[in-house]
């Protein structure tokens, strides 16, 4: 009995220790993307890592669900297939054979198992010290419409410019599978996702008139490499004003 409520303290205190990484002159906002589902048991883990770093400073964390669990007995309730499809796009980039979950992806650059505290600490940090160009775009909310201005970046070439909308939070009673009879926590939930154009660096302006998918409380925008699934070099937030 000592021993296993030893272990809980020491999950406890893994999942609520602060993750500090290596600051730059920048600043920049690092993007942290897991690749989750609701039919996975290893990944609550990941879920809850993910929850602890949402409100960190400079980190913009989003939650993408596969739809490759669902054969398996529960369909995840928030997952589409271009989800699966941009897991494995990034994972043929990054030259790994297959999809898994739960899985992290730092700014389309590094990778690590999402459910691994320490190596997804060593991932926020591998991050954030790569040399990269960064371009900071700045949001604004006028109804239905979101004002996307783009700053002039002299050394980023062409990228394109994705809008996410995703949710906060959300409680989900799991029915069927590996995770039946649970009820898990989900954090900034991807609910669509759009390319919008391409952006050749010059200062710019974009006007986006597009209602908020059900469940939206949020919208990012990622400025991302080779046709939006690449490295990312810059993104920002948007509260779009309702509470999950």
């Amino acid at each position: 009995m000592k021993k296993l409520l030893s272990i809980l303290l020491l999950m406890s205190a893994v999942f609520a220790a602060p993750f500090t990484y290596a600051q730059d002159e920048t600043e920049r906002l690092t993007v942290i993307e897991l690749f989750t589902s609701q039919g996975c048991s290893s990944c609550p883990p990941a879920d809850a890592i993910l929850k602890t770093m949402r409100d960190r400073p400079g980190i913009l964390t989003l939650s993408w669900a596969v739809d490759y669990w669902d054969r398996l007995g529960w369909e995840d309730t928030f997952a589409t297939p271009y989800n699966s499809m941009r897991q494995t796009a990034y994972n043929k980039r990054l030259k790994r054979g297959g999809v898994f979950t739960p899985q992290m992806i730092f700014d389309g650059r590094v990778q690590c198992v999402g459910s691994k505290t320490e190596k997804v600490r060593s991932g926020v940090e591998k991050a954030r010290k790569i040399k990269r160009p960064y371009a900071e775009p700045s949001l604004a909310l006028n109804g239905d419409n979101i004002t996307i201005s783009l700053p002039a970046a002299a050394d980023i070439n062409m990228v394109s410019i994705r809008l996410v909308w995703y949710q906060g939070n959300a409680i989900v009673e799991i029915g069927e599978g590996e995770n039946q009879g649970r009820t898990l926590h989900y954090t900034n939930i991807v609910r669509a996702t759009e390319l919008l154009d391409e952006w050749d660096g010059s200062e710019d302006v974009r006007t986006v008139t597009h209602p908020a998918p059900e469940g939206a409380d949020h919208m990012a925008v990622l400025l991302q490499e080779d046709y939006g699934h690449g490295p990312i070099v810059g993104a920002a937030t948007l509260s779009l004003g309702r509470a999950s």
